[in-house]
């Protein structure tokens, strides 16, 4: 009889990225953008997360939206499950994954960014 012992360390970041704006237009554009992303990597078949670089088709797509800052493996962070709100000049997002690429593309499109996990500051609680 054999007997297997496991033990894994799996569990959420449950992790929160705010992203402030000096102008609310800017939050809405820094939305439409990820939607845009999401869409093309979504539709894009030659899209390869594992990839040392980018394949034709998406650094076209990234040339045109003028984003030379994310690695395959972080513009992949934009097929994750992700929460992303939008309140006047903030962005809120929200992930139980690592999702550093939201981060460089908050800071390359101008914001302050602020990143916590909600395991340690629950945000209904008060500071």
């Amino acid at each position: 009889m054999k007997i297997w012992n496991s033990y894994g360390a799996e569990h959420s970041l449950n992790l929160v990225i705010i992203g402030r704006f000096k102008e609310k237009h800017e939050a809405e554009e820094f939305e439409t953008l990820t939607n845009k992303i999401t869409g093309f990597l979504h539709e894009n078949s030659e899209f390869d997360v594992e990839a040392d670089r980018f394949d034709k088709k998406t650094l076209d797509f990234l040339g045109k939206e003028n984003l030379f800052s994310l690695s395959p493996q972080q513009l992949g962070h934009l097929l994750y499950d992700v929460h992303l709100t939008r309140d006047g000049n903030e962005v809120r997002i929200g992930s139980d994954d690592d999702v550093n690429a939201f981060i460089s593309l908050l800071i390359h499109k101008g914001a302050k960014v602020e990143v916590f996990s909600a395991h340690e500051y629950p945000e209904n609680e008060k500071d």
